[in-house]
């Protein structure tokens, strides 16, 4: 009986609770103004670097008097010091606050909800082969226990035990096989439930923070219907990185240069069909010039370091709740068209991205185009032939052309084909030389004239003369400009001397020993370049290979 009345108690103790909770937002909106939750948008978002800025656009009718606006289902990776809001001329922007509602429960993205299907799907099949691995075991254990044939008065037939042994064998093998088979797919779908959990935990992180509510307070002197609002706010987990295309379709044409970006964002909402803009700026290095201070110099003494408990979280910065701003806005917003146009501005370049995309809050680089252009390139060719036997095409672009440029890899097209990868430096410079891969219809070789190359002793010294040649040839249909490249070692030491002999008209840098020949080519013929150079250092010493 004392037991009854236990579980009876602890019954009404729990629906006290549960009529106290529901009562808890009917009692705190019966204490604050009215309150009228507003279904917005995100129509347009600005990427930086290492963050984004974002705009959500909605539309709102109101009652005479004063309204608190609440929006909702905002990242919870908001910077509530950039909350800026911008209202209809008919309505007064009283104030922009913020709060967190604890008693909402947050909802799962459907990516979430799509992995954790997917993760109970996999949780199954393991069950399944788990079970298929035991009864296999049951069912070879069973055959083994009654492996006795016969008996003990009258044996076994000869052709009864082949057929019996057959039968064995065949048994065991499929036990064998099968148990394999399970193996596999077992550590197949084991290694893509851990890379699910781990993408869960991930996300986990996201949508079971508490996103927070933006409270703006707005008055009007009479009834409004369809009001624009527009709230922008910074938020952390979106960065981009640029990327080109560059294709080339032969010698002759202009290079088309392809700028495209890809866009990351991993902050608990989805963008879905919305303008973007791209920018080069970082809002967190902020813009405010530092202030030199006097530099005191005076006698080190030794200081105890304090310790956090001596400041609060008061201290270290502004609270959040006091964190907004707000203009009143009458214009609409205008697009203008094109894939992206570019804009230079004092502190950084802009793409403003005029086709919608979707991009959602998967932590995933989602690929958006943003410009395309024709530009006037010297083509030649370069040749390293001590370190690589091919001829390298390069194409020389004016800087002028690159001035909007990010540095970033590029993708290198020739011919219709995929010939590597190169990098695009976002450079002042006056040109900028770009490799644009191999080409084999131009044959190189390098070859040590043996006949023209000695070791002697003098006096106390050693001689070594080299001579190199190398021979070029151009099995193409048109003349080349080959530019080619080698070197003769330098001495770090003055007993060690270093003696150019002969380089046939080559350009010599005597700094870092580099000989360079700019030849012209021509169609289907052959031409070579000889060097000679003589090093003589002691004859007791050993020197590093040159």
């Amino acid at each position: 009986m004392e037991t009854s009345r236990y579980k009876l108690r602890i019954t009404n103790y729990e629906i006290r609770i549960l009529l106290l909770c529901a009562f808890v937002p009917l009692w705190f909106n019966s204490f604050s103004q009215t309150e009228q939750k507003v279904s917005s948008t995100i129509s347009n978002v600005t990427v930086f670097i290492n963050q984004a800025q974002i705009t959500r656009v909605a539309k709102f009718s109101i009652d005479a008097g004063v309204t608190v606006l609440v929006f909702d289902k905002v990242s919870p990776y908001i910077n509530l010091n950039s909350i800026q809001v911008r209202i209809d001329g008919s309505v007064t922007l009283l104030s922009v606050s913020n709060r967190k509602n604890y008693l909402k429960e947050n909802e799962k993205p459907k990516h979430v909800i799509l992995l954790e299907d997917s993760l109970e799907k996999i949780n199954a099949a393991l069950a399944d082969f788990k079970a298929d691995k035991e009864t296999i075991v049951f069912q070879k254990d069973l055959m083994l226990a009654n492996k006795n044939v016969g008996s003990n008065q009258t044996g076994v037939k000869s052709d009864d035990l082949d057929d019996l042994i057959v039968l064995y064998k065949k048994k065991l093998n499929e036990f064998k096989t099968d148990w394999f088979r399970l193996s596999n797919l077992e550590i197949k779908y084991s290694a893509a439930k851990q890379k699910i959990e781990n993408q869960l935990r991930e996300f986990q992180n996201s949508f079971n923070l508490n996103s927070p509510e933006i409270l703006v307070t707005v008055k009007s002197l009479s009834a409004v219907n369809d009001a624009k609002i527009e709230i922008d706010y910074i938020v952390k987990g979106a960065s981009w990185k640029p990327f080109y295309d560059i294709r080339v379709k032969d010698i002759k044409s202009p290079l088309q240069l392809v700028s495209k970006a890809y866009i990351t964002q991993n902050t608990s909402e989805d963008w879905k069909n919305i303008i973007i803009k791209l920018s080069t700026s970082n809002p967190n290095e902020g813009g405010l010039k530092p202030d030199l201070q006097t530099n005191y110099l005076k006698f080190n003494n030794p200081v105890q370091r304090l310790t956090s408990r001596y400041f609060d979280s008061e201290s270290l910065g502004t609270k959040p709740s006091q964190a907004a701003g707000g203009v009143n806005k009458n214009e609409e917003l205008q697009y203008s068209s094109g894939i992206a146009s570019v804009q230079q501005t004092a502190v950084s370049i802009e793409f403003n991205v005029t086709s919608a995309y979707n991009i959602p809050s998967d932590n995933t680089p989602h690929q958006v185009d943003l410009t395309a252009s024709n530009l006037d390139a010297v083509y030649s060719y370069s040749a390293v032939p001590k370190l690589d036997k091919d001829a390298f095409i390069t194409a020389k672009v004016s800087g002028n052309d690159l001035v909007n440029q990010i540095s970033g890899e590029a993708n290198v097209y020739f011919d219709g084909t995929f010939v590597g990868k190169t990098f695009i430096n976002g450079t002042t410079n006056d040109s900028l030389t770009l490799s644009l891969g191999r080409d084999k219809r131009v044959q190189i070789q390098r070859l040590k004239l043996k006949d023209f190359s000695s070791k002697t002793f003098s006096g106390s010294n050693r001689k070594e003369l080299n001579t190199w040649e190398i021979k070029l040839r151009n099995t193409r249909k048109e003349p080349i400009l080959i530019i080619v490249e080698d070197q003769i070692p330098v001495s770090s030491d003055k007993e060690i001397e270093v003696k150019l002999l002969n380089a046939e008209n080559a350009r010599y840098d005597e700094t870092t020993g580099k000989l360079t020949w700019t030849i012209i080519l021509d169609a289907e013929q052959s031409q070579s370049v000889k060097f000679s150079f003589e090093v003589k250092y002691p004859k007791e010493k050993i020197i590093s290979e040159y």
